[in-house]
């Protein structure tokens, strides 16, 4: 029997896949076989789907993890995102994607989604249907996301008083970004093998490196360069950015760690975070 939370979780799955690529629940529906009320019932977490139609799901729209729905995330090949360059996103309308300036993708700042649905829900999803951002767009992981979208995401922090200092007191859940990744970073004796885990994905616009006992250090990618100085948020966007693995460490408990420090080293685009 599936719980009423991987109901929930499927139903966000679907409904985020069906809108990302412009399909109605009756196109939907004929493309993995069932009825219009089917999808409907599943949209509204009033059922799962058999075995056979969430294979069909995963196939048909190219989703990799069949265990995506433990933390409500899919992700898609880079195939899909190829038309963001001439018809944008259905689930940001109002964002300019034709110029390929991406900075990072949803599961950089899924946890900050997380975050504020707990704490902020009312006023958040205020702002989001202001800006026609869809709530779906959070629950693809890999959709790139560009500066301009940072700029407007990262203005509802500032205006909720999350400003460039406050940003690492905030408790962060990486459940959802990480999905089953989380449970091997929970189990490291270290946090080196976090570094190497962010460093795969490759949407970052910073190098992460792991240094001695209660350091690390970052670089800016130099062809990232423009992208942060076309940011308006560039303080609270970097500064969120500079702390992630902190925020992870935090999450995971794999270290204990206190207040960090962020220090430019030699101007050069690097940076040294300390933690204990």
């Amino acid at each position: 029997m599936v719980s009423k939370e991987s109901n929930y979780s499927i139903a966000a799955l679907f409904k985020s896949t069906r809108k990302f690529h412009r399909l109605q629940q009756t196109e939907f529906s004929a493309i993995l076989g069932v009825t219009q009320g089917t999808i409907s019932k599943i949209e509204a977490a009033a059922m799962s789907p058999e075995l056979g139609l969430w294979f069909r799901f995963l196939r048909a729209f190219n989703i990799q993890d069949p265990y995506c729905f433990t933390y409500s995330g899919v992700e898609f090949d880079e195939a899909a995102f190829q038309k963001l360059k001439t018809e944008g996103s259905s689930l940001a309308p109002g964002f300019d994607f034709s110029k390929n300036n991406y900075i990072f993708n949803v599961r950089k700042i899924r946890p900050l989604y997380d975050f504020l649905m707990k704490n902020h829900s009312k006023s958040f999803e205020s702002f989001l249907k202001d800006n026609k951002i869809s709530k779906e767009i959070f629950f693809i992981l890999n959709h790139p996301l560009t500066t301009e979208f940072a700029d407007t995401f990262f203005s509802f922090l500032e205006e909720n008083k999350i400003n460039a200092k406050s940003v690492a007191l905030l408790d962060l859940n990486f459940e959802h970004a990480l999905g089953r990744q989380m449970k091997d970073l929970m189990a490291l004796d270290s946090s080196d093998g976090i570094f190497s885990i962010i460093n795969n994905d490759n949407d970052n616009i910073l190098e992460y490196e792991f240094g001695n006992k209660g350091e690390y250090f970052i670089n800016l990618k130099k062809k990232n360069l423009p992208f942060v100085k076309s940011l308006e948020k560039s303080d609270l966007v970097m500064n969120y950015n500079f702390l992630y693995p902190y925020h992870i460490m935090k999450a995971t408990k794999n270290v204990k760690v206190s207040a960090p420090q962020i220090t430019e080293v030699k101007k050069d685009q690097r940076w040294q975070v300390l933690y204990a």
